[in-house]
C-alpha cells in the first residue's frame, strides 16, 4: 500500500475509520461527560506516551482533560496515518464501542491528562439511561452522515485543497489568534501534517511552499505555522 495522492483508495478502510471515529467523538461530549466523568481520577501521560496502540483488547474510553492527543492509525505497509487531533474535552478511544481489538493509537503530543472509563460501566451507564441512549443514536446519526460527507470530499479533491481543509481544522483545534493570523504551536511535524493529508510529505511540502508563496501562510521565528485564515478559505470557496 502506497501512500499517494492518486492512490486514495488504498485508504478508504482508513477514512471510513476515521470517519466512524470522529462520529463516536462527537456523542460522547458535553452532557455526557457530567454523568460520567464526576469522582473519577485522572491519569497522566508524557509527551509522546502512547494512550493505547492498534491491537490493543483494553476496552477504555480516555476522557481527555488537558493536552493534545493525536489519533491515527498503521497501514499494511507500515506507515502511520493520523487523522484528527483532541484536545482537553474530547474523548479517544471510542472506537472500542464497536470492536474489540483497537484498530487505531493515540498518542500524547504533550503531557496529557486523561480520565479512563471502562467500556462495560459506559454500557451499564446508557442502560440506566434509554432516553439518554436514544439522544446519542440521533447526535451520531448526525454526526457520521457530516463525516462521510467530508470522506467523498477527501476522495476527489487535490494535495493542496487537502492541505487546507487540514490547517483550517487545526486552526479551530489548536491555533492562538494573532490579530489577523492564527498561529499553531509547535505540536506537529511535517510529516503529522503530509499523514493527516494522506500524501507524500514531498507534496505536501511543495502545497505549503506554494501556500506561503501566495502569502495564506508564513513561518514564524521559532518555527511556528502562522496562517492567514482569510486566504486559505479562498482555496475551498
Amino acid at each position: 500500500m502506497n501512500q499517494t495522492i492518486g492512490g486514495l483508495a488504498d485508504h478508504d478502510p482508513v477514512t471510513l475509520q476515521a470517519a466512524v471515529s470522529g462520529a463516536l467523538a462527537t456523542v460522547f461530549r458535553g452532557k455526557f461527560c457530567d454523568i460520567v466523568l464526576p469522582n473519577r481520577k485522572a491519569a497522566t501521560f508524557t509527551k509522546n506516551a502512547v494512550i493505547y496502540d492498534v491491537g490493543d483488547r483494553d476496552r477504555t474510553f480516555f476522557f481527555l482533560q488537558s493536552g493534545f492527543v493525536k489519533i491515527g492509525t498503521i497501514t499494511p505497509d507500515g506507515h502511520e496515518v493520523i487523522y484528527d487531533i483532541r484536545k482537553g474535552g474530547d474523548v479517544v478511544g471510542e472506537l472500542c464501542a464497536c470492536e474489540h481489538s483497537r484498530p487505531d493509537r493515540a498518542v500524547a503530543l504533550e503531557q496529557t491528562e486523561a480520565i479512563p472509563v471502562p467500556h462495560h460501566e459506559m454500557i451499564e451507564l446508557l442502560r440506566k439511561r434509554p432516553d439518554f441512549l436514544s439522544l446519542l443514536l440521533e447526535v451520531f446519526c448526525k454526526a457520521l452522515t457530516q463525516a462521510y460527507q467530508q470522506v467523498n470530499t477527501l476522495a476527489i479533491d487535490d494535495t493542496l485543497h487537502r492541505l487546507v481543509k487540514v490547517l483550517l481544522d487545526l486552526a479551530g483545534k489548536l491555533g492562538y489568534p494573532t490579530g489577523s493570523v492564527v498561529e499553531l504551536p509547535t505540536l506537529l511535524t511535517q510529516e503529522d501534517i503530509s499523514q493527516m493529508v494522506a500524501a507524500r510529505r514531498e507534496r505536501v511540502s511543495t502545497a505549503l511552499n506554494s501556500l506561503r508563496r501566495q502569502g495564506a501562510i508564513q513561518y514564524s521565528s521559532p518555527g511556528r505555522l502562522v496562517l492567514n485564515l482569510e486566504a486559505l478559505k479562498t482555496y475551498v470557496r
